[in-house]
């Protein structure tokens, strides 16, 4: 049987001053589209902020709570410079402000909704990122992957107790239980990380639609590709298709860092 792919929702904000950015998300096999996607660049260009949220809760409750998400983030990053916030500081109020939006879009609603988010924040010299449930960020130096983010899960919890083995984790049969996402408590406690770029610095933030089907050496083929946009719009796709008919959402977005401009020299005679 074959599963017919609509045309994948793409978003792409390239700059000078900054990197590269690409976003893309696909329906996959399912009857409604509950993953978002937010890239967003600062005036000045001097800050960029990117978002994926996987909605949980019934195809109204999860549409409405990763929508909130990708609200509030376009709602809240002017206040970044506007307020002089700091990156840590911004990324946890978000999380913050789109656990209680979630929840009182949801009471106004009658119904459940949750949603994960995975965020990254750039400026001119560090990345940050901050990331609540199982939707994930991977951080590269050229083709190396030196840091993944970990499940707020209980697959991971069982992982990280040695009571299951890294192959059962993709098979296990509790894989989608998640054990903080936002909407689901009054209150958030988010993972915050953050490093120092390099000119060879690329980050990958998806959905379980999207790792679930990708290795890493995949991960870092998509980052290398010039155009992120055009490219995130193709691996969407290649997401939805190894899902299959019954195959999850897929959600995705790209940065990396931009490449050094050759100079050129000019001779007269």
């Amino acid at each position: 049987m074959k599963l017919a792919l609509s045309s994948p929702d793409i978003s792409t904000v390239p700059t000078q001053m900054q990197g590269m950015m690409g976003c893309a998300r696909h329906q996959g096999g399912r009857s409604s589209q509950q993953d978002q996607t937010l890239c967003l660049t600062s005036q000045d260009k001097r800050c960029q902020f990117l978002v994926v949220a996987d909605g949980v809760g019934g195809h109204v409750g999860g549409e409405l709570a990763s929508r909130c998400v990708v609200d509030v983030g376009a709602e809240m990053f002017p206040t970044l410079l506007n307020h002089g916030l700091k990156p840590a500081e911004f990324l946890s109020r978000f999380c913050a402000q789109a656990n209680q939006e979630i929840r009182t879009r949801a009471a106004q609603a009658g119904s459940e909704a949750y949603s994960t988010v995975v965020a990254l924040l750039v400026n001119e010299t560090r990345a940050y990122w901050a990331h609540v449930g199982d939707s994930r960020l991977y951080g590269f130096k050229g083709s190396t992957l030196i840091h993944q983010t970990r499940d707020h899960s209980l697959v991971q919890q069982l992982f990280e107790q040695g009571k299951i083995t890294a192959a059962e984790r993709a098979t296990h049969p509790d894989r989608n239980q998640v054990r903080q996402v936002l909407g689901m408590d009054a209150t958030v406690s988010p993972t915050l990380g953050e490093m120092a770029l390099s000119a060879d610095c690329a980050f990958l933030l998806c959905t379980d639609g999207f790792w679930e089907h990708m290795a890493p050496d995949e991960m870092a083929l998509i980052l290398s590709a010039e155009d992120l946009a055009f490219t995130a719009s193709l691996w969407v796709r290649q997401a939805a298709r190894r899902g299959g008919a019954q195959g999850d959402n897929v959600g995705l977005a790209l940065w990396r860092a931009p490449r050094p401009v050759a100079r050129r020299w000019s001779f007269f005679r």
